[in-house]
């Protein structure tokens, strides 16, 4: 007889019978905080300064020449005056936990009074498979779909419900810019690639 394999979906995480849906409760504030945190540490003197010095060690050198042309054209930063205005999240699921893999657009001022337009690429991390709290036998509930896909429905703010713990596992960070939608009759932003010649 198979041994049957339990997993146990951590704090923040539960199973919605209605739909076999993995669903997992997230705090806007929390995720704003983290990003926002994040953003200001990245975007202070001390940490530029050591980014490059890694970079020129790690990266080819076109690719560093790039980005130390990205980085002359944001001086003097103020990481105090950092202000989000956009985010499009995207989540993912593996063996391993939860990603939620932001695209952060933010606009921060020098310390000549001129404001930047940025990107990053922020991935949170947690891990929604425990062994403390609610238990499932999820093999047992999803049958194949247990073994093919795990579907994650995302709940922003539920009070009924606890949230789940996140922590920052990487950052990537972009120029970016404004593109005006004719359709949409509105502007959208996008990051702008290492490999665009228009820089």
């Amino acid at each position: 007889m198979p041994i049957k394999k339990h997993i146990n979906l951590n704090q923040g995480s539960f199973l919605n019978p209605a739909n076999q849906q993995i669903v997992v409760n997230l705090a806007s504030e929390d995720i704003l905080n983290l990003i926002t945190q994040e953003l200001k540490t990245r975007y202070s003197p001390e940490t530029q300064k050591t980014l490059l010095e890694e970079s020129s060690k790690l990266l080819p050198n076109f690719v560093f020449q790039e980005l130390l042309q990205r980085q002359q054209q944001v001086v003097d930063i103020n990481p105090d005056s950092l202000i989000v205005v956009s985010c499009q999240i995207a989540a993912e699921v593996d063996d391993l936990g939860f990603d939620l893999n932001v695209e952060v657009y933010f606009v921060v001022g020098d310390t000549k009074g001129q404001n930047h337009f940025r990107a990053n690429q922020i991935v949170l991390w947690s891990n929604i498979w425990g062994d403390e709290e609610q238990p499932f036998d999820l093999e047992d509930e999803l049958g194949e779909q247990f073994w093919t896909s795990y579907q994650i429905q995302l709940l922003f703010d539920e009070k009924e419900q606890q949230t789940i713990e996140l922590e920052l596992s990487q950052t990537d960070d972009y120029a970016a810019r404004l593109e005006f939608s004719p359709s949409l009759k509105r502007f959208s932003p996008s990051i702008v690639p290492f490999t665009d010649n228009d820089l």
